[in-house]
């Protein structure tokens, strides 16, 4: 939690999932919490554990479940997509049909990279869902995470170690325990609080203006935005942050016959 003496003001805890699709969807919002409010604001991760079992699975919200529930996550996917923007490839479900039985894997490898750095951990998480979500790749497989971990300037055989001798799964059962006791349900969860314990629970996918207004209700006045500068020189900083570029700025640089 964050200290009064500290230059965080508030901490976002995303109880979420590599392979949850909101979550996904949530990245692009994450990211402007990060670069309006800068380091007054700390975003961690949980891992909440999506899928225990897809055979015992059922999600009655999204009728998934049953023997048919690679096309039915692939049409939710689909339609997901279609509200929060982001790209998804869904026929990774039919590669993966006879083969995936949960996403804990996916969950105690991200614990496995917090091991090592918090920063780079954060980066792999975004490369899972990367690659999982547009890439068609099968996250939760053992050499698919050693690929993604040694991309993002983890050690590979300490990430790998690490998962193998079983020391990664008890933080993410610590992780699931927690999210379990709070009556949490869905994916995403967003916890928010500031150092007095005052928290705000927000369950879902959540616009950029619910956080704010949950971040008034919280801080009020001693939390203020950045200016957000969209020069070319800003633009491309933001590019060498993230390694991606949005589609928005892709097009404004374009018009402006930088591209």
């Amino acid at each position: 939690m964050p200290r009064k003496d500290d230059t965080v003001i508030l901490e976002v805890i995303e109880y979420t999932d590599p392979y949850c699709t909101w979550c996904w969807g949530s990245e692009p919002v994450l990211r402007r919490i990060q670069e309006v409010y800068g380091d007054k604001i700390m975003i961690k991760f949980k891992m909440g554990g999506l899928v225990e079992d897809i055979n015992k699975f059922y999600d009655p919200a999204n009728n998934i479940g049953g023997e048919n529930w690679y096309r039915q996550v692939a049409a939710h996917w689909l339609d997901a997509s279609r509200h929060h923007g982001m790209p998804v490839d869904e026929q990774v479900f039919y590669d993966i049909k006879d083969e995936f039985r949960s996403t804990y894997p996916a969950c105690i490898a991200y614990k496995s990279a917090e091991f090592q750095d918090e920063a780079l951990a954060k980066r792999f998480l975004r490369r899972m869902r990367e690659a999982a979500a547009a890439e068609r790749q099968a996250i939760h497989r053992l050499e698919i995470q050693e690929i993604l971990a040694q991309e993002v300037g983890l050690a590979p055989d300490q990430f790998m170690e690490d998962i193998k001798n079983g020391k990664a799964e008890g933080p993410f059962r610590e992780d699931l325990q927690e999210y379990r006791s709070r009556g949490n349900t869905g994916f995403p969860t967003f916890l928010i609080h500031n150092f007095k314990g005052i928290e705000i629970i927000l369950r879902g996918y959540q616009r950029f203006e619910s956080f704010e207004s949950a971040f008034q209700k919280i801080a009020g006045d001693t939390l203020r935005p950045n200016p957000i500068v969209t020069d070319e020189q800003s633009i491309l900083a933001f590019v060498r942050k993230y390694g991606k570029l949005p589609k928005s700025l892709t097009s404004r640089r374009n018009r402006q016959g930088n591209g």
